[in-house]
């Protein structure tokens, strides 16, 4: 079962990518498996700190996607983390079986995973662009992430 604060986040997303995501929790813990939503919808600024982060700002690069072009600037996206039962809290070693679970059935429910770009914990909507396209990053900035949606039109996915 996904924490509050991971149903918070689910709330902000749009209303496909949080039953999609709904569904492979559900998959994922009926496997012994259990996740947390560590990111959902990002602002444009947060984004930005986040491509700072290695180059003006002392770290490792988090992202190769400025403000607009990520897909969690505009509600399509979201990280997760399996959680160790153990110590509760969220495993980050790439080869562990839970992460392994996680990409292979994300398809299944109409999710894209990151790992093509080493972008592990990330999921979005399989059927949108990679990264936002100019016209719907101009889009956001002028009506805002509902008018995305609405452009988008995503259709329920049934797995």
């Amino acid at each position: 079962m996904l924490s509050n604060l991971s149903i918070e986040r689910l709330r902000q997303v749009h209303p496909e990518l949080a039953r999609r995501i709904n569904n492979l929790v559900d998959a994922l813990e009926s496997e012994g498996i259990i996740i947390e939503i560590d990111t959902a919808l990002r602002t444009p600024a947060e984004q930005d700190n986040l491509y700072a982060i290695g180059r003006t700002v002392p770290g490792t690069k988090v992202t190769h996607a400025k403000g607009f072009q990520s897909n969690h600037v505009i509600g399509c996206a979201v990280d997760v983390s399996p959680v160790d039962p153990i110590l509760n809290r969220a495993d980050w070693n790439a080869t562990h079986p839970s992460w392994q679970r996680i990409v292979a059935l994300a398809p299944a429910h109409g999710l894209r995973d990151g790992k093509s770009w080493h972008d592990l914990p990330h999921l979005e909507l399989a059927e949108i662009p990679t990264e936002p396209t100019p016209e719907i990053q101009e889009l956001c900035r002028v009506g805002g992430v509902q008018a995305v949606w609405d452009q988008l039109a995503i259709d329920e996915f049934s797995s």
